[in-house]
């Protein structure tokens, strides 16, 4: 990993962890975020992983994940210079072992 995208990742880092923190308590079911990213090809690459309780509901986390997009794409804007499309916003249960 080259120096400017070590740079890049703790930028992202930052800002998804705001995000994270924040949502946590302002929408039902989220429980935590991810991201994967390939720097060769960032920003094309980089997609975001919202994860809700497994006990949530389909409809509200639907709501919650549709209120949630914007707030990712804006705290993401100033790092990687334009609004992440929705489309690399994707949203999973967390299924925990029995």
């Amino acid at each position: 990993m080259r120096k400017t995208d070590k740079k890049l990742e703790r930028e992202i880092i930052r800002e998804l962890t705001q995000v994270c923190e924040a949502a946590k308590f302002a929408h039902e079911g989220f429980i935590w975020l991810t991201h994967e990213v390939d720097y060769q090809r960032f920003p094309q690459s980089l997609k975001v992983t919202l994860v809700f309780n497994e006990s949530v509901s389909k409809d509200v986390l639907l709501t919650e994940f549709q209120a949630l997009i914007p707030k990712v794409q804006f705290a993401l804007e100033p790092v990687i210079g334009e609004p992440l499309p929705a489309a690399q916003i994707e949203a999973c249960r967390e299924h925990t072992l029995q």
